[in-house]
């Protein structure tokens, strides 16, 4: 099987090799790609760069959040971290919260009673476009957002 991906590889970017001809050098491929004879990545297209956006204390509308997860296609189930808060993970973004608005739970019960709705400070992070459909549907949604932190997650 590798064998056969190697080869293919090979067959796609310096074609049929013939029996007995070397295998091409690092400054083959350099050369081949600077001639643009070959349609490769670009590396910038190979690194996905994860954009950040925070929110202090935020509090939804009635199944605000709810709608947010669902725009977003993510489970309406959130994984505890202790003390640190909720996490809800979807197609390339991850949502963290200090607060469960679905639940009402708080990460430190000991510190406040259940409140739905109340997300308290909110961490996004994951691609880009994704980062802004998630920060402009919780702008959407949210009844009150005390600050933010673009570009990064400064609260949680």
């Amino acid at each position: 099987m590798k064998k056969h991906i190697l080869q293919e590889n090979y067959e796609r970017f310096f074609g049929k090799r013939k029996f007995g001809e070397p295998l091409p050098t690092l400054k083959d491929v350099v050369e081949k790609y600077q001639s643009k004879d070959i349609n490769m990545f670009k590396l910038k297209d190979l690194i996905v760069e994860a954009t950040k956006h925070g929110f202090d204390l935020t509090d939804f509308k009635s199944g605000g959040f709810k709608k947010v997860l669902k725009e977003l296609r993510i489970r309406p189930k959130s994984k505890h971290m202790g003390n640190k808060g909720f996490y809800w993970k979807g197609s390339g973004i991850l949502i963290v919260t200090g607060n469960d608005p679905l639940t009402g739970q708080f990460s430190q019960p000991d510190r406040r009673k259940s409140e739905k709705n109340y997300a308290s400070f909110i961490g996004v992070e994951g691609k880009s476009d994704t980062v802004e459909k998630a920060v402009d549907l919780i702008k959407k949604y949210a009844s009150y957002i005390k600050g933010e932190s673009p570009g990064r997650r400064e609260y949680i």
